[in-house]
């Protein structure tokens, strides 16, 4: 049982991953960005569901899905696990989604069942048993690869991540980004660096967004920045107050 514990969250956490990947995708495809896809809210519902589906549907069956990984070859065991984990989505909370247009979440069922059955296939089928450090090693790829996601992109290559990140991060992304800027910029490079929100602006304009924590104004003459102010909201005695923050300088 517990090497088949080890090789189940191995699965389990690389079609976590997989599913996380189908809905940015799907997202940008369908809505331009991922935040639009609330893949965000995606990302922590589907981690507490797939909790209940590894319970349920992974752990109680565990004979049958050893002896069907081990008489079938990879391509129909994991074709039939993403049907499988796709039937289950249905049963446990995507009944909801099927006379909805969001149907991205079901790409994400399959896709997640898709390849947990092709690593718990390949680690069912291999000759030896999972040692710890073989275990930790597996099990930490995909945890890695979902920080780099969250924390390490959006630092680096904040164009870059700024259309595939949740809108928290987003929201980050935008802060820091218009923080850069200063009266007289050339707009353009604004536009660049938050790729797909400015869209059908033009070179003249004026415009503001009022977020959670945090707010902008901006216009735009000649596409060059004219006025820019952006910063924190304070309340100040029931009056919501932008407090202005000093521009960054750019590296």
């Amino acid at each position: 049982m517990k090497n088949y514990i080890y090789k189940t969250l191995i699965a389990h956490l690389f079609g976590f991953l997989a599913l996380i990947l189908t809905h940015i995708l799907w997202s940008v495809s369908v809505y331009g960005n991922a935040s639009s896809g609330d893949t965000g809210i995606i990302i922590f519902w589907a981690a507490i569901f797939l909790i209940l589906f590894y319970l349920v549907f992974v752990l109680v069956p565990k004979k049958i899905l050893e002896n069907i990984a081990r008489k079938t070859n990879i391509y129909i065991f994991s074709l039939g696990f993403a049907f499988y984990a796709l039937l289950a989505f249905i049963l446990m909370i995507g009944w909801i989604f099927l006379n909805s247009t969001f149907k991205g979440v079901f790409l994400d069922a399959f896709f997640y069942g898709l390849i947990f059955g092709i690593v718990f296939h390949k680690l069912e089928n291999q000759n030896k048993k999972l040692r710890v450090k073989d275990f930790a090693l597996l099990f930490s790829l995909p945890i890695i690869a979902f920080f780099i996601y969250i924390l390490i992109l959006p630092k680096l290559f904040p164009p870059f991540a700024f259309k595939i990140v949740p809108k928290q991060t987003k929201e980050q992304i935008l802060k820091e980004t218009f923080r850069k800027f200063k009266k007289g910029d050339d707009f353009n490079e604004l536009k660049n660096a938050l790729p797909g929100y400015f869209v059908n602006t033009g070179c003249d304009f004026s415009t503001s967004a009022l977020m959670e924590d945090f707010q902008y104004s901006l216009v735009v003459e000649n596409c060059r920045i004219t006025k820019i102010e952006s910063g924190p909201r304070k309340n100040n005695k029931g009056i919501t107050e932008m407090v202005v923050e000093t521009p960054l300088k750019k590296e």
